[in-house]
């Protein structure tokens, strides 16, 4: 378990309660403040930590000594009280940078600038003391700390907000030196520098569903002309078959067009029904048992996503590439929210088994949406569910190096949206095999 989902343990539903009446947001939204305010307070503390300040450090976790206390107990204090000792650690730690990490927080939660601060104000005290206790319990210095974070690295990088590493620095932030106790640096496997995705991405790493379709229509037009010239040395009608040949003469003319418009109507065309949520329930087949290589059986459907997953890592003669996606069928998300739906959890079991069985697998988790309201909103929802199901199998037990996420908005739609049964199906997470 890493230190973010360590923390993130340690924080009950009375203290989550406690901060969202101080700060006057929902329990959803303190939640979403938590898991992108945690990632950036360690990622606060590495930095000053880099840079040999840790006099401050050990001012700020002076909970080290460990007196027992509950950091919890902070909440108890009055509501300006807390916030004057948030924007005093918000500023130590942070210092020129806590703007940047503010409007970050903001974006990633939906939250206006000044509650965000606010309600990062009184997650910093409440975080540091967690921090402090679990220090104290194990029995680590500061330098240990240091060392935890780093080992960590990779895993707070993809935790933070959109952005907010660049603003940080994390890439270019080594192995921290420590004047005293002198320590074994840690030497995680991980990249020496970690680069967040670029938006052009979204272009480079689209679903291409209708990928098939030229590699059959080229071979049928081949045979058609093929056709087209016995039947003209037996006198056949060929007009007819002109015709035929010339229209698809045209499409592979503008072969992304006729992909594109292939893939939907394919996709539009599979069964299922809105259920009265308005979630599209696809028509999954008859009921399956699959035995993973770990002796795992899972029982699935013919037609879910699961199964094609399997089949696609065991397939020796399918690579890895950037076209080949997956849409999740039973994942649902609370509407306008990043907040799965309870019956999603089956399916994030069922895959989190299938990463444990095939342990060198990695995935990329895309977040779409359908075209309804503002693309800017859509977009940035669509990266909040896409990292939400990420989330949701690290806390499964799977390493986070294993994963990725991105959300493309209302980009590259796999059905219509004329109609409700084609939005539902286009507010998806799809995911794609990185390594097999």
């Amino acid at each position: 378990m890493n230190l973010i989902e360590m923390i993130k343990n340690e924080i009950g539903s009375d203290a989550i309660s406690s901060l969202s009446q101080k700060a006057g947001v929902t329990e959803d939204q303190v939640q979403t403040g938590l898991s992108a305010g945690i990632p950036a307070i360690l990622a606060g503390i590495l930095k000053n930590g880099a840079s040999g300040d840790t006099g401050f450090l050990g001012n700020i976790l002076s909970g080290v000594t460990g007196s027992g206390s509950d950091p919890a107990d902070l909440l108890n204090d009055d509501r300006d009280s807390l916030l004057e000792k948030g924007k005093s650690l918000l500023g130590g730690l942070f210092g020129g940078d806590t703007k940047a990490v503010t409007d970050a927080v903001s974006s990633s939660s939906g939250l206006s600038g000044a509650k965000t601060k606010g309600l990062l104000a009184m997650i910093v005290p409440l975080i540091t003391g967690y921090i402090s206790k679990l220090m104290a319990s194990k029995g680590w210095s500061i330098s240990d700390l240091l060392g935890k974070i780093f080992e960590s690295k990779s895993a707070i990088t993809a935790a933070l907000p959109a952005g907010l590493s660049d603003s940080l620095g994390l890439a270019s932030i080594n192995i921290p030196k420590v004047d005293k106790p002198k320590v074994n640096a840690p030497k995680p496997d991980i990249p020496n520098e970690v680069k967040l995705p670029k938006t052009n991405y979204a272009e480079i790493e689209r679903p291409k569903s209708g990928g098939s379709f030229l590699k059959w229509l080229i071979p049928l037009l081949v045979i058609l002309l093929g056709a087209w010239w016995i039947m003209g040395k037996s006198g056949c009608n060929k007009t007819e078959l002109t015709n035929v040949t010339d229209s698809l003469s045209a499409n592979v003319d503008s072969a992304g067009t006729a992909i594109d418009s292939a893939a939907d109507a394919v996709v539009s065309t599979v069964a299922g029904k809105l259920n009265e949520a308005g979630d599209f329930v696809k028509d999954l087949g008859a009921k399956i048992s699959k035995k993973l290589p770990d002796g795992t059986e899972l029982s699935i459907a013919e037609n879910s996503v699961e199964n094609s997953l399997i089949s696609f890592i065991e397939d020796k003669n399918k690579p890895v590439d950037k076209t080949t996606w997956f849409t999740f069928d039973r994942l649902y998300f609370e509407t306008g929210k990043s907040t799965l739906k309870a019956e999603s959890q089956e399916q994030l079991k069922n895959i989190a088994a299938i990463l444990k069985a095939y342990p060198n697998v990695r995935l990329k988790m895309g977040g779409y949406t359908d075209n309804t309201g503002d693309a800017a909103v859509n977009q940035k929802i669509s990266n909040e569910r896409a990292n939400t199901a990420m989330q949701a199998l690290i806390k499964l037990g799977i390493d986070a190096k294993r994963l990725s996420a991105e959300g493309y908005g209302q980009d590259h739609p796999i059905a219509s949206n004329d109609t409700p049964e084609g939005r539902a199906q286009n507010r998806r997470i799809d995911v794609r095999v990185t390594q097999k």
